[in-house]
């Protein structure tokens, strides 16, 4: 792993297209393959009506009913990514929680140019009901559709927020445990032409005036007092970064931070923090099933303590 760290570490802070490729590769031969019988893994899942409405899920073979659930929903910049970006990626992240007793679901969701918002957040209420509907089933692990949380990476953790946030949205079905946005873009660098580009496609505008109300800082900023998202005792959120995040992510946590203090309960109660030593804004992610289990453990600890603490709401 130590060459590994060396290019995480010479990449710095920066992240461009063509860098996701790049360290993808570079853990193509580090990931540990579960147990023989250990995994079961169900593929192609219709979750919706769109082209993009698929998903798989992956659950510990062996176990009793009500397991915890993982929804993992995948970044990308809107443009790009996939459940099945390779043959191990993102399997690394459906066997490695799996594996450890957690239901894991990975959708797909529409994209750019094929997309315009809401069509993500769209997709992920869909998953999110096909889940409420279906997880429980033997078939697909036994999980406890109570029981889970969502985990949102980049645009992915975008979506997921967009989702929640919904303008009319008073109550959160189906229920959340809690949730885990790691290096969201809760606003967006228009310096960037690129991130123009597809902004523009996205929200049908590149004047942040008219974008900034939709986006996800804008949506929350926009929930009614009395919104779960609010209290932690209620949702749980967790907000991870990690040591060598691009500057658009890095900013938009600290807005989001700053935004959910003034308007929590109890009063200035803050998320969880979690910043990933020795990683960019991929390379975390791609960690999870290899030997480095930092950011793996770091969530599967994070899984239970939400579960337990739905368990204690559910008792009251």
């Amino acid at each position: 792993m130590d060459q590994i760290k060396k290019a995480i570490a010479d990449n710095g802070c920066s992240f461009v297209l063509g860098d996701e490729e790049t360290f993808r590769k570079l853990y193509d031969d580090k990931y540990k393959t579960p147990a023989p019988g250990s995994v079961t893994k169900v593929t192609d899942v219709k979750y919706g009506d769109k082209d993009r409405n698929f998903l798989d899920v992956f659950y510990p073979t062996e176990g009793p009913s009500g397991k915890p659930v993982l929804m993992y929903v995948h970044g990308g910049g809107f443009f790009s990514g996939d459940k099945a970006w390779s043959d191990k990626v993102y399997a690394n992240v459906g066997n490695y929680f799996a594996e450890r007793g957690v239901v894991t679901v990975i959708p797909n969701h529409r994209l750019v140019p094929n997309a315009r918002h809401p069509d993500g957040a769209d997709d992920v209420q869909a998953a999110r009901d096909w889940i409420f509907a279906n997880i429980a089933d033997a078939k697909f692990g036994g999980g406890n559709p109570n029981f889970v949380v969502i985990w949102g990476h980049s645009s992915g953790g975008a979506h997921v927020m967009s989702n929640l946030c919904a303008p009319g949205t008073t109550t959160i079905h189906p229920p959340v445990a809690g949730l885990a946005l790691l290096s969201v873009p809760w606003w967006f660098d228009m310096r960037k032409p690129m991130r123009n580009s597809i902004i523009n496609q996205y929200y049908g505008t590149n004047v942040e005036e008219k974008w900034e109300p939709d986006s996800p800082l804008g949506l929350f900023k926009r929930i009614p007092d009395n919104s779960p998202l609010l209290n932690p005792a209620s949702i749980p959120i967790l907000l991870g970064t990690v040591k060598y995040e691009v500057e658009e992510a890095c900013d938009g946590m600290i807005k989001f931070m700053n935004e959910y203090r003034s308007r929590s309960t109890p009063k200035g109660a803050l998320p969880l923090i979690s910043v990933i030593d020795d990683h960019n804004h991929l390379s975390n992610v791609l960690s999870i099933g290899s030997e480095d289990e930092v950011q793996g453990k770091a969530l599967l600890d994070y899984i239970h303590s939400c579960v337990a603490k739905a368990q204690v709401r559910a008792k009251l």
